[in-house]
């Protein structure tokens, strides 16, 4: 199969089986056999054709004269994302293998629509994006962005810091180490994964952090014997806000896989954290990491955290709740397709059912951080200012991060501001009596 034939099924099942494009890519790259530059044309193809998915539709819409099937509209899209944003791959090549693609998939018939619409797209003029007055219309089509959801963004945001956001959420996302400081420290590391080959370097945003490029990390020596774990940076963010120390009691209440519990495990001296998570096959995924990281002062297990008796009270609790994930819209393109404003509305009633719950097994005097990875005001602000006002016990408390200049009781971190992930975060405090 060739690479352009399995970006098209691997699109498929994204749009139409709602798979997440990551797994469907990354078993891909793991079982077909597919040399470097092929695996990078794969990855190209599918991420940047659903990254750009409205403005692809909306530049060919007016070459399609004949009744087309679902599967020859998506080729057409990987091709004319080819086209428009791959500058290495000549024209012919993609025209022609979109048609052999198409003979295979349909028969001669099909072959001849698609060498058709793409030569007339090509002789064309594509439609002109930049002309469109209506400001949401014109931001969506060209950044490939659900109109609805510029609109929310109007509502909070200028014209102009809309059209940085979403432009931000189109690029590509910078990759993120997380030092294992249980096991090395972060110069070692560095110097050690230079010593491997890879292209790694220190991030000033986070003394946890290290950034690097390249997708075989993982096949590392030092990956494999627990010294980083990959994660964003602006999740590292939550550990400045939770500030663990000592002999903390931690609980990471919807923590799969692990991520910011285990960091809190990492910055203590002892202490131990809980991490629960309401998909059983998921703590799986936290055994494993912890196990691979060397960890052992912990315990994860099956947890609805917005009804679920603990059994006991934590000094700190982390809620990285169930969100829209619009802020990693990088690393996932399909969620901007799949998120509406009903879904909205029904997270807002979930994070607000966890908050609730948890905070019952919150010791006297303990910090509770909330934590999304979303864009989005409901979500955000909204549920820390209600889960506050619904509890008397409950204030907002300052914390820190440093690479912002910021000092306050939440911050919504905004992907271009540092190319991070969208990430929102609040630390709350329970009162003494």
């Amino acid at each position: 199969m060739t690479v352009r034939a399995l970006a098209l099924e691997l699109y498929e099942e994204v749009i139409d089986n709602k798979a997440y494009s990551n797994i469907v890519l990354n078993d891909a790259l793991r079982f077909e056999e597919l040399n470097p530059q092929d695996k990078g044309l794969l990855t190209e193809i599918l991420y940047g054709t659903l990254q750009h998915k409205l403005t692809l539709e909306y530049y060919i819409r007016p070459f399609i004269k004949t009744k087309l099937r679902r599967w020859q509209r998506y080729l057409l899209l990987i091709s004319v994302y080819q086209l428009e944003y791959l500058d290495r791959v000549p024209d012919f090549a993609v025209i022609n293998e979109a048609v052999e693609i198409a003979k295979e998939r349909g028969g001669l018939q099909a072959g001849k629509q698609i060498n058709g619409i793409l030569r007339a797209y090509l002789r064309g003029e594509r439609p002109d994006i930049d002309g469109i007055k209506n400001d949401a219309a014109r931001l969506s089509l060209k950044y490939s962005m659900p109109k609805w959801l510029v609109k929310h963004w109007f509502k909070h945001y200028s014209t102009e810091e809309t059209e940085r956001i979403i432009s931000s959420l189109n690029e590509k996302p910078q990759m993120y180490l997380r030092v294992n400081k249980k096991l090395v420290d972060r110069n070692n590391l560095i110097e050690i994964l230079l010593n491997e080959g890879y292209d790694v370097r220190e991030s000033e945003l986070h003394p946890d952090a290290i950034e690097f490029n390249g997708q075989n990390i993982t096949h590392s020596r030092s990956y494999k014997d627990g010294f980083f774990a990959i994660q964003d940076v602006s999740s590292m963010f939550v550990n400045l806000a939770l500030d663990p120390a000592g002999e903390d009691d931690i609980l990471d209440a919807c923590s799969a896989p692990g991520g910011k519990g285990l960091h809190a495990l990492e910055s203590m001296d002892g202490g131990s954290v809980a991490l629960g998570d309401v998909h059983e096959h998921k703590i799986t995924l936290i055994d494993n990491e912890a196990a691979r990281l060397k960890h052992s002062n912990y315990e994860a297990f099956v947890a609805d955290a917005a009804k679920y008796n603990y059994g006991r009270q934590f000094d700190r609790i982390i809620v990285d709740a169930p969100c829209s994930g619009l802020g990693v819209v990088k690393r996932k393109p399909e969620i901007k397709y799949e998120r509406s404003e009903d879904s909205i509305n029904e997270l807002v009633e979930l994070q607000i059912e966890i908050l609730d719950n948890v905070k019952k097994y919150l010791k006297p005097g303990g910090v509770l951080i909330y934590s999304t990875c979303t864009i989005h005001q409901l979500e955000n602000e909204n549920v820390a200012y209600t889960f506050k006002k619904n509890n008397d016990d409950i204030e907002f408390d300052d914390f820190s991060i440093p690479a912002f200049n910021f000092t306050g009781p939440y911050r919504q971190i905004l992907p271009y501001e540092h190319h991070t992930d969208g990430f929102f975060i609040a630390r709350f405090k329970k009162s003494d009596s």
